[in-house]
């Protein structure tokens, strides 16, 4: 294997690496502000009871839309959940079978090892190269034609 190979490949990974760090930033502040807005629209429509409108907007429309989400079945959940459940019964003690349950399900929880590349503070602090440019990106797609509704 040829070193310098591997130099071009580790300066691709962290400068692609320090561009998702960057890419993510900006889409977790961007979804922040997103959500910031959102909270403003929904509480003017709330004030001037305007739930129901519709919002014409470029390439479509906004309406007000109710999401229901689940809880997350975390394994303290589970526990929590399987407790009420003996409790429902009349368990009570020995009864409760919470605790055997969870101590077999956590046993029997699997997991799976992969390798990654994980970046550390320190080391040298020159700057690295650009990587090579990418090859080119592939010719648009062919625009779809009008539709007639």
């Amino acid at each position: 294997m040829n070193t310098s190979e591997l130099a071009v490949w580790v300066r691709n990974w962290v400068h692609y690496d320090n561009l998702a760090l960057g890419l993510n930033r900006q889409a977790q502040n961007a979804r922040h502000l997103r959500e910031d807005f959102e909270i403003k629209v929904i509480d003017f429509l709330k004030g001037n009871s305007m739930e129901k409108a519709v919002i014409q907007i470029a390439g479509g429309r906004l309406v007000v839309n109710e999401e229901k989400h689940s809880q997350p079945l975390t394994l303290l959940r589970i526990e929590e959940l399987l407790h009420g459940y003996y409790a429902a019964k009349g368990a009570t003690g020995a009864l409760d079978e919470s605790q055997a349950i969870m101590k077999f399900i956590r046993k029997q929880r699997g997991f799976e090892v992969t390798k990654k590349l994980k970046k550390q503070a320190g080391g040298i602090t020159a700057p690295l190269p650009q990587p090579p440019a990418l090859p080119p990106a592939l010719p648009p797609a062919p625009a779809m034609p009008p539709s007639t509704k």
